[in-house]
């Protein structure tokens, strides 16, 4: 009995040991299939859309999040093509791949992309993408462009393209819009239209390019031959007093006194300066795609330049100097609140405040051209109002960063100012513009 009595204690310890043992276990993977099942989150893709316009060359990234297995095939005809197959690791990746659909085999025309996300036993997403292949770049010439440009100078190009969706030219950091022109001169019914800047600091040398892009991203690109040449630009010193502190910066930050003048100054003419080119630039977007002006540009009658294009400026306080400018226009003096003309036909884009140029009007010539206005006392016409060549726009006066009254006006293609000599010169706009754009 006694034997019988210890076998039975000694088999319950066993199945409570087992019990033990078992029942964290048998736990531990109730609670993974459960997971697996129902808690885990779902797979998510991100980025397919770059699929649907597949070039000669393409890098796509894909963002995939909880995924334990990834797919992505590509499918034309009977042919199906593995691009990613792989198992991530952690809760996020992005994938890059570059798509070369000749080197995959594929053809011009349709085919699917299919993407395959998994996530524990049962969470899955299934996607896919109608894509079209397009490897064929669009067709380019170069029908017209200026041998030879200084900097702070315009410059017209005419070209001819097919199947293009946008084209320009480049020039550095900057690119200039082209526009539809079939009447240029040797261009034909593709004929494209692009008036384009040299700004006073671009470096002598630097190559000017025709880019011709369609929708898939496919390009072609030709150099345009110009020669970009060394300009000479003045230099001056000026000094600034208390009184013109007071008088004119201040007032400009809607203050009337501080105790940092040098900062005042420096905010004004570098910090709102920068800002005050990045709008013009967004104004110069909305140019129209029509001609609108017609030969030389009217100056301010009987006004006496006071400071020209490309002027270099060393401002000082109290002996020493503290900032630094280039002047990108003309300063045109004459009797206080002188009548200010149009210098052209077009449509005034803008009128109204514009830091460091005060009371401004920018009229919109058409094809990226505009011209400027700046330091106005009044301003006599509205933002969308079309104005003829010689009609009285405003009066001079000394808003803005101005220590007197004046006339600042300068000439902008595509939102970056060129010198307006050139578009006073009868001989010159004759000869570089008008006789390429249908013009008298």
């Amino acid at each position: 009995m006694n034997g019988f009595g210890r076998e039975s204690r000694g088999s319950n310890k066993l199945k409570k040991l087992v019990f033990v043992i078992l029942v964290p276990f048998i736990l531990i993977v109730l609670f993974y299939f459960i997971y697996k099942l129902f808690l885990v989150s779902p797979p998510l893709v991100e980025g397919m859309d770059a699929f649907r316009l597949l070039p000669a060359e393409k890098t796509i990234s894909l963002t995939v999040k909880n995924a334990s297995s990834f797919e992505v095939f590509i499918t034309q005809g009977l042919k199906s093509i593995p691009l990613i197959q792989e198992k991530p690791e952690g809760s996020e990746k992005i994938f890059s791949i570059t798509v070369r659909p000749k080197d995959l085999g594929l053809n011009e025309g349709k085919t699917v992309v299919t993407i395959k996300a998994r996530s524990g036993l049962f969470r899955k997403a299934d996607y896919t993408v109608d894509s079209l292949v397009d490897t064929i770049p669009p067709k380019l010439g170069v029908v017209r462009y200026p041998r030879r440009l200084k900097q702070g100078m315009g410059g017209l190009a005419i070209l001819n393209a097919s199947g293009a969706d946008r084209l320009y030219v480049k020039l550095g950091r900057h690119t200039f819009k082209a526009y539809p022109f079939s009447d240029g001169d040797g261009a034909g019914k593709n004929g494209y239209l692009v008036l384009f800047p040299i700004p006073f600091d671009m470096k002598p040398g630097t190559v000017l390019y025709a880019i011709a892009e369609d929708k898939a991203g496919n390009r072609t690109v030709k150099t345009l031959p110009t020669r970009i040449v060394k300009n000479r630009f003045r230099s001056s010193s000026i000094n600034l007093s208390d009184r013109f502190m007071n008088a004119v910066i201040y007032p400009l930050l809607n203050e009337t006194e501080n105790d940092d003048p040098v900062s005042s100054f420096k905010k004004v003419n570098e910090v709102w300066r920068a800002r005050d080119a990045a709008r013009l630039v967004d104004i110069s977007r909305d140019s129209g795609p029509v001609k609108l002006w017609k030969g030389r540009f009217l100056q301010l009658k009987n006004s006496k330049v006071m400071a020209s294009y490309g002027d270099g400026r060393v401002y000082s306080y109290k002996g020493k100097p503290i900032s630094r400018s280039v002047h990108l226009g003309y300063d045109l003096a004459s009797v206080e609140h002188t009548p200010v003309e149009a210098a052209n036909s077009g449509v005034v884009r803008f009128a109204g405040e514009f830091g460091i140029y005060g009371n401004t009007i920018v009229i919109d010539h058409g094809l990226g051209l505009m011209s400027l206005y700046g330091h106005l006392s009044e301003i006599d016409v509205k933002e969308g109002q079309k104005v003829g060549k010689g009609e009285i726009i405003g009066r001079t006066g000394s808003t803005g960063l101005a220590g007197g009254d004046h006339l600042h006006f300068g000439i902008l293609i595509q939102g970056i100012e060129v010198s307006p000599l050139y578009w006073w010169d009868p001989v010159w706009v004759k000869n570089n513009i008008e006789n390429f754009t249908g013009g008298g």
